[in-house]
């Protein structure tokens, strides 16, 4: 793959939050990695240059709260190619929050909730809209998975697990599916505040001190917020990433 630079740059911005701005007005990658970044470079070696103009350049975005399916359409919202209109707006990666969540049907028993986390972990490693990553096979938690499942969804690349859509009559009883998968290596999200698709849970900071997942899945709205004493309680007692929700984009704090 040949060299792409960016060059007359106002401001750089680190991908670290304690570097800020880097001292530079050019940069140069190559195969998706910075090679060279300095004032001036030259680039008479290089196969695209893009002049920025004086603009700023930031590392590209990421949505960490994404219910892709297979492919760029999203069935629940009837939208299509949505992933490449993201890049356009400088969303360059996306992390799977269940792909079962919003596939037609939604299955709920653990072979197909495992086969479906397992078949988009294995087409969106070959598949990237618009030069986009995609971290998909987060497979929806379900009563009667077991470790044997867990560990083959391991062993086929699955690292990602969301916890607040199976089909457990009460949320707690869904702890030890939990330990599992984090035990398993994958990182578990788990659904917050009030319920959003017909037949979930609402799931309260009480409930989310008792499951400890790995993260706590929009904490200011999803659909509906925890109140501000929740929102309080999980910030200081809890260890778990806490996903916050900025319009339809989400982020960690």
């Amino acid at each position: 793959m040949s060299k792409t630079a960016i060059i007359n740059i106002g401001t750089l911005v680190s991908g670290d939050l304690a570097t800020g701005e880097l001292d530079a007005d050019s940069v140069i990658f190559e195969n998706g990695k910075i090679v060279s970044l300095g004032f001036g470079l030259n680039v008479s070696n290089v196969g695209a240059v893009v002049d920025a103009h004086g603009t700023t350049v930031i590392p590209g975005l990421i949505d960490s709260h994404c219910h892709v399916v297979l492919g760029s359409y999203t069935p629940r919202q009837k939208q299509v190619d949505f992933l490449d209109s993201y890049v356009h707006g400088g969303i360059t990666s996306v992390v799977s929050a269940g792909e079962g969540v919003h596939a037609p049907g939604r299955p709920h028993d653990p072979v197909a909730v495992k086969a479906l986390a397992i078949a988009a972990f294995k087409c969106f490693e070959n598949f990237h809209p618009n030069g986009m990553k995609i971290h998909a096979g987060s497979v929806v938690l379900e009563p009667g998975l077991t470790d044997a499942d867990f560990a083959e969804m391991a062993d086929c690349g699955v690292r990602y697990a969301k916890f607040g859509f199976g089909n457990y009559l009460d949320p707690r009883d869904g702890k030890a599916d939990i330990g599992k998968a984090q035990e398993h290596g994958l990182c578990v999200m788990a659904h917050s505040g009030g319920t959003s698709i017909p037949g979930s849970s609402p799931i309260n900071q009480d409930m989310l001190l008792y499951l400890n997942p790995d993260v706590c899945g929009q904490l200011n709205g999803g659909t509906t917020s925890l109140d501000e004493d929740g929102v309080a309680r999980l910030i200081h007692d809890s260890g778990m990433a806490l996903q916050i929700a900025q319009l339809i984009r989400t982020c960690f704090f």
